[in-house]
């Protein structure tokens, strides 16, 4: 991916900063995240006592994010930056943090809220070379958003890193932010007594995603499609693809929007469903929001898994 060297990025600022001023309220701490996942959350943490700015809509492929004027100049004006972690934003968020040179939101500041932090990662690659794939993440897997229990931590995170922000204010964000748990336990309740008759149900992905998915709810990811991180399959492993579904009684195959074609070219040989899911919620439409993000996500998987073969 072309960088855009930072005298530009400086340039920019100069020239677009007053166009930023309408993105913040004044008098409310300015947050940026980088998904809408977290502005969810933060806005349900915060309330009236946060601006909150995704720099994402939920349909990038956030391995090819470009690192735009508009996201730099956004950067630059915040108080506090909210980020996934694991290094889902690698190829573009350090770039920008670098041009933006806001001390407040550098790792390592009170203003860097790492939301991964206490998250146990899962699908951390045991060998890490090249020849792996240019997407593998050596630091496990960042898709725990997915996770509604990992969502938990998600809230946690975001509430103690608020209270860093305006101590004064840390009591108004610790009840929201309970009141926001509490929901979200009763949406788990009921997402497992819904999922639970498909208890060992195998779905195929097409790229590792759904494993922290799968593991609250006890399903099961029996092949990819995808032979390597980043790398477009072969026939042959296409071919394994398809008996290992055919085998498993797979009901469901998930796929990206770019990836469609070879998930409907597996589903075209076994009895299973493709089913375009993304991976974060949006910010318009009927998946904003990460709750209601969460509910479709089930419901996608209630209606298509099948029961696990006795």
């Amino acid at each position: 991916m072309s960088r855009i060297p930072n005298r530009i990025f400086a340039i920019l600022i100069l020239v677009l900063l007053p166009c930023t001023e309408s993105l913040f309220a004044q008098d409310a701490i300015r947050v940026v995240t980088t998904t809408p996942d977290l502005a969810d959350i933060v806005r349900q943490v915060g309330g009236s006592r946060v601006d909150v700015t995704s720099l994402t809509r939920g349909s990038e492929d956030l391995h090819k994010v470009r690192p735009r004027p508009r996201l730099l100049n956004t950067l630059f004006r915040a108080d506090a930056l909210v980020q996934i972690g694991l290094d889902l934003e690698h190829s573009w968020l350090p770039q920008l943090l670098n041009a933006a040179r806001n001390p407040k939101i550098r790792p390592g500041s009170p203003g860097f809220i790492n939301c991964s932090a206490g998250i146990e990662p899962l699908d951390i690659p045991e060998a890490i070379t090249r020849k792996e794939g240019p997407d593998l993440h050596i630091k496990g897997n960042p898709h725990y958003n997915l996770s509604p229990i990992q969502g938990r931590k998600i809230v946690t995170n975001v509430i103690e890193g608020l209270c860093l922000q305006s101590p004064q204010y840390c009591e108004e964000y610790r009840t929201r932010g309970n009141e926001y748990l509490k929901t979200l336990d009763k949406k788990i309740a009921e997402w497992k007594e819904r999922l639970k008759p498909l208890k060992g149900a195998a779905f195929i992905e097409y790229h590792p995603t759904w494993s922290y998915f799968a593991k609250d709810f006890g399903l099961l990811i029996v092949d990819r499609i995808e032979s390597k991180a980043g790398v477009t399959p072969q026939a042959a492993h296409i071919a394994k693809v398809v008996e290992i579904a055919n085998q498993k009684n797979v009901g469901l195959i998930i796929s990206r929007p770019a990836n469609k074609d070879l998930a409907l070219k597996v589903a075209s040989n076994c009895n299973a469903n493709v089913v375009v899911l993304p991976y974060l919620s949006s910010t318009t439409g009927t998946l904003q929001g990460y709750i209601p993000f969460m509910e479709i996500v089930v419901s996608t998987f209630e209606k298509n898994l099948k029961l696990a073969k006795r």
